[in-house]
């Protein structure tokens, strides 16, 4: 005999995997606080390469007067205004990133709370037909013919 609910849940969890799920059950291999510092810091290595093709750019655009000036230039003064554009372009990326996969694996939570429920449920119910399996062959949940008929 089929058991509806355990159709239904089985449905249902497979339904999750295959849509939002392959996403939420890859967030939610991590703590919260190892996935946001493992993005982080993903954001901070694309942060410091979009930074460095600003800055060649800018300095490919602005070429012919950099190469006039070049004895001119005050290059620990040019460091410094470099140095601190870049930490504040990290710090700016570093802050949305926490933001958002803090707010990303927040979301996340309840639909997983949700399908840990159904698996729960679901692994009882295979625990009840097994144990109600294993009753059936111990003899436990078989009538004989004999039982059937009172011959009083």
């Amino acid at each position: 005999m089929i058991n509806e609910e355990k159709v239904r849940l089985m449905t249902q969890l497979e339904i999750y995997e295959t849509t939002k799920g392959k996403k939420q059950l890859n967030i939610i291999k991590y703590y919260k606080r190892d996935y946001i510092r493992y993005h982080m810091f993903r954001t901070a290595v694309a942060a410091t390469f979009a930074f460095l093709i600003i800055a060649g750019i800018y300095v490919f655009l602005n070429l012919a007067e950099i190469l006039d000036s070049l004895n001119q230039i005050d290059y620990l003064d040019v460091a410094k205004k470099v140095g601190i554009m870049y930490v504040i372009f990290l710090a700016f990326y570093l802050l949305v990133a926490w933001l958002v996969y803090a707010i990303r694996y927040n979301k996340v939570k309840p639909d997983i709370i949700n399908y840990s429920r159904n698996l729960k449920r679901l692994q009882k119910i295979y625990e009840k037909e097994e144990k109600e399996m294993s009753e059936i062959r111990a003899g436990k949940g078989v009538r004989s013919n004999n039982e059937d008929f009172d011959n009083d």
